[in-house]
């Protein structure tokens, strides 16, 4: 029978079949000090990250493998400190108009 995990399609050298999946990922992650993880939280995490870096959205989605912008969504979950980030991004945005003596967007068309 041919295994779905396989090295270059071949047996291990001792002739049994590659380890089982959740075992090895459950160990990996006791080892990187963050058990209980789960193999979506990477996945979030890539989304987070696409996110973070400004990647166009339809990009994100097709490195992630997302087929509908709805589930994506669902990956692309808020942090607080994506929060903070943004309020600290606006209020300098602010602080750059007033010491310019503009006030909003209309100010630089001549509205107001």
């Amino acid at each position: 029978m041919p295994w779905v995990f396989h090295r270059n399609g071949k047996r291990l050298r001792n002739g049994k079949r590659l380890g089982d999946y959740k075992r090895a990922w459950e160990a990996a992650c006791r080892n990187a000090r963050h058990p209980g993880m789960r193999v979506h939280d990477l996945r979030r995490t890539a989304v987070r990250n696409l996110e973070r870096a400004g990647v166009p959205r339809s990009v994100a989605m097709k490195m992630t493998g997302h087929k509908t912008e709805a589930v994506y969504r669902r990956y692309a979950i808020v942090a607080e400190a994506d929060l903070s980030y943004g309020v600290d991004k606006l209020s300098r945005l602010h602080e750059a108009r007033e010491a310019r003596g503009t006030r909003g967007a209309h100010s630089a068309a001549g509205g107001g």
